[in-house]
């Protein structure tokens, strides 16, 4: 028994080896966000549909602040729009991560546990976000307790 208990901790440390080696800051990009806020990464091939998808948003910054969003827009670097954000993130860095191109629109809604909520593809109304937002059990939880 204590020999097949050896063989099983030797071949996890040698499959551990296998595995490449992610360090902290490129393994969650925005882990000192979670359980605090609620991130919408917009990704855009250039600023002007970043700048389109923005000011949809901004029309809604009261809600944006009532439900601990922060918004950044990713073309060829990083924009915070709103909320505070870690200020060393790579637009390269974030797109691998979320594994998006960089000619393809896309927005991605992460909860504050830190998972992916939604995805768009074309630019979305702050009402659509919101609705998605406010269905979710952490902040409904929120809404009772204020």
């Amino acid at each position: 028994m204590i020999r097949t208990a050896l063989l099983l901790a030797a071949g996890f440390f040698a499959f551990d080896n296998l595995l490449p080696q992610v360090s902290p800051a490129h393994g969650r990009p925005l882990s000192t966000l979670k359980w605090e806020k609620r991130p919408l990464l917009i990704f855009a091939p250039d600023a002007g549909q970043a700048d389109r998808q923005w000011s949809i948003l901004q029309q809604s910054s009261d809600g944006l602040k009532d439900r601990d969003m922060v918004v950044l827009t990713i073309t060829d670097r990083v924009d915070v729009r709103h909320g505070p954000a870690p200020t060393d993130l790579s637009a390269a860095g974030l797109r691998a991560y979320y594994d998006v191109p960089q000619d393809r629109y896309e927005s991605i809604l992460i909860g504050k546990d830190g998972t992916r909520k939604a995805l768009w593809r074309d630019p979305v109304e702050a009402v659509a976000i919101f609705r998605i937002v406010d269905a979710m059990p952490m902040r409904q939880r929120e809404m009772m307790d204020d």
